[in-house]
């Protein structure tokens, strides 16, 4: 580096050398890659909220669904609901829906995103970050509304008192349990006889 000399006479320095620049990018990009390893995990975390309040959503939206199933058409309406893409309870569908597939090839389908498979019935999340504060966080989160029912008390005539209700449910795992909807039909149709 050359040095040139101020007012006074003494010697001045021009400016930073290559080497001290180039000590200040690696100090820089250390931090940074620092910084964005320990802020990947919340970016995990914060996706899973996200998901599980658009759930929380669906979960109110099918209660009051139920309720007015029930007041006015009973069981099979129940049943109808059960078969219905919960994204269109909604009032305004979410920005990252994708829309509805038949037993799509999810690795094909961009992460982050939702979207309602109509051959098993479920909704399906596809994880974008790749981690989260917990290791069990799984790719994908599937939900299905499914219809329980609840055997009650037995009537002094002797029958069953079934109770019945709907609910959104977390499906664990790969395999997705399909409903006989004919099976169920009958047995409603066969009680109210």
């Amino acid at each position: 580096m050359s040095k040139r000399c101020g007012p006074a006479g003494r010697p001045t320095a021009r400016g930073f050398a290559l080497f001290e620049l180039a000590v200040a990018a690696v100090v820089v990009a250390v931090l940074a890659g620092t910084l964005l390893h320990r802020l990947a995990p919340y970016a995990g975390q914060s996706e899973v909220v996200a998901a599980k309040q658009l759930i929380h959503s669906l979960r109110t939206a099918l209660a009051l669904r139920s309720a007015q199933a029930v007041a006015s058409g009973g069981q099979l309406a129940l049943l109808a609901i059960s078969h219905e893409n919960p994204i269109e309870w909604l009032v305004r569908r979410p920005e990252n829906y994708l829309g509805e597939y038949y037993s799509p090839d999810e690795t094909k389908l961009h992460k982050g995103n939702w979207y309602f498979d109509k051959s098993n019935r479920t909704l399906v999340y596809l994880m974008a970050a790749p981690k989260s504060f917990s290791a069990k966080t799984p790719k994908f989160l599937r939900f299905k509304v499914e219809l329980l029912r609840v055997p009650g008390p037995v009537e002094p005539d002797g029958r069953n008192r079934v109770t019945e209700g709907l609910v959104l449910a977390e499906i664990e795992g790969q395999a997705v349990a399909t409903t006989n909807t004919a099976g169920l039909i009958r047995a409603i149709q066969t009680e109210k006889k």
